[in-house]
């Protein structure tokens, strides 16, 4: 069986005669949560069944966008023709980004569709060719896309995220970026980098004139470096007061400087005095 990605398959079938889309009679498609067979497809969009729900019901093709097909070897040239033939510009565009990424080991189907492809793909090669850092905006969504995507999409993501911080430091003049670094604390740390998530964070302690940011942002990284501090205290008997004691100390300075009444810094005071109390019976 070929892969072919959803987003090609709806994106042709939408536009072709109902002679080609028999091509897709017994491929199958899945996504993250299911798998199932193609009975029939038509202009109206694809006839699907379960595995376990042999009952078939007809999807519309934009259902299809973010999973994958998997046809027949002997009809996936054909079906792969017909599909480059259909391409818009557009089309190309979003294809050579989807590529691209694919090459830097991304799961493109992930992302979160076509914007997010064309994001992320045009801000890791204006750095590549141009060294220029994605811009106050760009950052805004790049933060969106990646802190609530999967631990692997996370993982990868730091090594372009941290590239991006040491230019904009080095453009800054060795000035701190807390902007940018409260991403990066945030991925180190929920994929169990907590060393790294302390490093980056670290910087919360320098004096103020050596940090490029609000006073809003800089309470979000030490909330987030509270929190690093607290994880290594749940995983480390030995020292984990003193690691609780930072976090206070953190926690506090976190507040000093929130402009509004966080939700995250209040939960975080209650997950600390859970743990000082557990810590000292």
């Amino acid at each position: 069986m070929v892969q072919i990605d959803g987003i090609e398959v709806a994106r042709w079938a939408e536009k072709s005669r109902e002679d080609d889309l028999r091509l897709l009679m017994g491929a199958e498609y899945s996504d993250t949560d299911s798998e199932w067979t193609i009975n029939d497809a038509d202009t109206y969009g694809i006839l699907i069944s379960e595995k376990n729900q042999p009952e078939p019901v007809l999807r519309p093709y934009s259902f299809f966008s973010q999973g994958t097909f998997f046809v027949k070897e002997e009809i996936s040239a054909q079906l792969s023709q017909l599909i480059e033939a259909s391409m818009t510009t557009g089309d190309r565009i979003i294809d050579a980004a989807k590529n691209h990424l694919r090459g830097l080991g991304f799961a493109v189907s992930q992302l979160g569709g076509d914007s997010a492809t064309l994001l992320i793909s045009n801000t890791i090669k204006n750095f590549q060719e141009h060294k220029v850092v994605p811009n106050h905006d760009q950052w805004g969504q790049i933060h969106e896309i990646f802190s609530t995507r999967s631990t692997e999409m996370m993982t990868l993501s730091t090594q372009f995220i941290a590239k991006w911080i040491e230019q904009s430091e080095k453009e800054n003049k060795g000035r701190f970026d807390i902007y940018r670094r409260v991403l990066l604390a945030y991925l180190y740390r929920h994929t169990g980098q907590l060393d790294k998530a302390l490093e980056v964070s670290a910087i919360v302690e320098f004096p103020r004139n050596r940090l490029l940011g609000t006073d809003a942002s800089i309470s979000v990284l030490c909330t987030t470096r509270a929190a690093a501090l607290m994880d290594c205290a749940e995983k480390k008997l030995s020292g984990a007061m003193d690691l609780l004691r930072t976090a206070r100390l953190t926690l506090n300075k976190a507040n000093a400087m929130s402009t509004s009444d966080s939700d995250e810094i209040r939960n975080a005071y209650k997950r600390l005095k859970k743990l000082e109390s557990e810590i000292t019976q």
